[in-house]
């Protein structure tokens, strides 16, 4: 399936469906836990609202490569973002919680088999010498989807109907620039040799920078503003700095993957983990300084962005076919289980050494990630590891 040149109209359909996608998904996430919260729901229940669009993933990701290949990996993603569409505005439609807990465990189905289905095409599609590229265009172009998400809820509001439907238009609306990709040979994708559990041992430097991924990202924009808030700076500070973070995970993963096309995987990995780590502790001496602790935190972002990166590109040099789609899925799981744990685990430290707290994983968990990458000794250039998995 993979063209034998560079095909721009087999990629940016794709990238530009990921960017719809992520739009929808940065505006209904904070969208349902304000109408939650306005209806007086407490914010445990919230919380366990939050957390089952990621357990869906959880559970049916080891089932994604059998079921899109056997529906074809472009019609995986068509059906993911339309099903995923219609559950978005499905939940204006009953503002029961018991209604919107199995509607956003099956949005998170569909949603993954979008998100896998994507991440599978890219790789596929993306020549060898330009896959950090267009890995990192990816990434920029998913986050800044995210960002802008909130933007929009600001323009529509949270009542009514209204903010569901444009989410859910967005996310099925991720369907039409499908439509635009021209036919290839062979678009069901091979079945996968191995179970999608498996490739963990088998490219665990790929699903160590998937986890570690969602895990910084997640808890540093979850709890980054109450940092600043308790360290005795105003709210809208606070907020600015999440930006700051944000805007740098989307403006810097060009770069890095630019730099993974031309420098060795272990060197570039092990200096986007290096900084990630080093940038930490300068936030907690310099917060009060807004330039320095703006430019701290756009590095910060940058860095923390670039484990996603590496880690998918990694992925896409170690397996092709359907092992591909297999690793894909295992890639979001990891990602996934950071996303839960990263929170957790933060705001606990934040509970027993207070504010500061945030910072002491942060520092730590990149240390973890150089060990693992130093561990394994037959990573090349251009990110590709020379695993086999027969």
């Amino acid at each position: 399936m993979r063209p034998s040149s560079t095909n721009s109209r087999l990629l940016f359909p794709v990238i530009a469906s990921a960017g719809a996608v992520g739009l929808s998904i940065g505006l209904i996430i904070p969208l349902t836990s304000i109408v939650l919260e306005q209806r007086g729901i407490s914010i445990i229940v919230i919380g366990l609202n939050a957390t089952v669009y990621p357990l869906a993933i959880l559970l049916t990701g080891p089932f994604l490569p059998a079921i899109i290949h056997r529906v074809g990996l472009l019609k995986s993603m068509l059906v993911g973002a339309l099903l995923s569409g219609v559950l978005v505005i499905g939940l204006s439609l009953d503002d029961s919680l018991w209604f919107w807990f199995p509607l956003r465990f099956c949005m998170g189905f569909f949603g993954g088999m979008h998100w896998v289905g994507s991440e599978t095409w890219i790789n596929e599609m993306a020549p060898e010498h330009h896959r950090g590229r267009i890995v990192g265009a990816y990434a920029t172009i998913w986050s800044m989807g995210i960002a802008a998400g909130p933007l929009i809820l600001k323009l529509t509001g949270v009542d009514g109907s209204l903010p569901f439907i444009i989410s859910g238009c967005l996310m099925a609306g991720a369907a039409l620039p499908l439509l635009l990709v021209p036919k290839v040979e062979n678009n069901h994708i091979a079945p996968a040799r191995h179970p999608v559990l498996r490739m963990v041992y088998t490219a665990p430097i790929a699903m160590g920078a998937g986890f570690f991924s969602g895990f910084l990202e997640t808890a540093v924009l979850a709890l980054l503003p109450i940092y600043g808030l308790h360290s005795g700076i105003e709210t809208e500070y606070a907020l600015i700095l999440v930006s700051l973070f944000a805007i740098g995970g989307f403006t810097v993963q060009p770069i890095i993957g630019w730099s993974a096309d031309k420098i060795a995987f272990k060197t570039i990995a092990i200096f986007v983990a290096a900084v990630s780590s080093l940038v930490v502790p300068f936030l907690y001496f310099y917060l009060h300084f807004p330039i320095l602790t703006g430019s701290l935190l756009f590095i910060w972002g940058g860095s923390v962005g670039g484990y996603y990166t590496l880690g998918m590109l990694n992925v896409g040099q170690c397996f092709k076919g359907g092992d591909l789609t297999a690793a894909c899925s295992m890639f979001v799981m990891a990602y996934t289980i950071g996303m839960v744990l990263g929170p957790l685990l933060c705001s606990t430290a934040m509970q027993l050494a207070g504010p500061s707290g945030l910072l002491v994983l942060p520092a730590i968990v990149p240390v973890f990630f150089i060990l693992l990458v130093l561990r394994h000794k037959d990573t090349t250039a251009l990110g590709e590891t020379k695993y086999s998995p027969k």
